[in-house]
């Protein structure tokens, strides 16, 4: 990966578009935006391959995530959870949480950050009908 670096932007070509990051959200991707997205990413493929294996479908899954940053100069991520809202039929709220559990440990994302970060992934089942 290359990064160039300007006044306003941080910018790199990617294989699927362009990345622009910026202190200004309005200008592009916050760093903090960008650490949040990478591990509710990777948490959400590594757990849509779980429930895959296991058979269980779904209809529609969500993530809200929260961030909790120091209140000091360095203003470092301290804590970030992560609430995945899975929608379908017939749904396990214990297995689907037991689930993600499994994709958290098996999250490379997740993994890196541990010593760090407190990430914690919950899960809501919410069934049709």
């Amino acid at each position: 990966m290359k990064f160039n670096v300007t006044e306003q932007h941080i910018t790199s070509d990617l294989e699927f578009d362009q990345l622009t990051i910026s202190g200004d959200e309005t200008e592009g991707y916050r760093p903090f935006q960008l650490m949040v997205s990478s591990l509710a990413g990777c948490s959400a493929l590594v757990y849509k391959r779980i429930l895959a294996k296991q058979q269980i479908e779904f209809d529609e899954m969500t993530i809200e995530a929260e961030v909790k940053r120091s209140d000091d100069a360095v203003n470092k991520i301290e804590k970030v959870n992560l609430h995945f809202k899975v929608v379908g039929t017939n749904l396990n709220q214990e297995k689907l949480q037991k689930s993600l559990n499994t994709a958290s440990k098996n999250c490379s994302m997740v993994q890196s950050v541990t010593q760090a970060i407190d990430v914690e992934e919950t899960v809501e089942a919410i069934n049709k009908g």
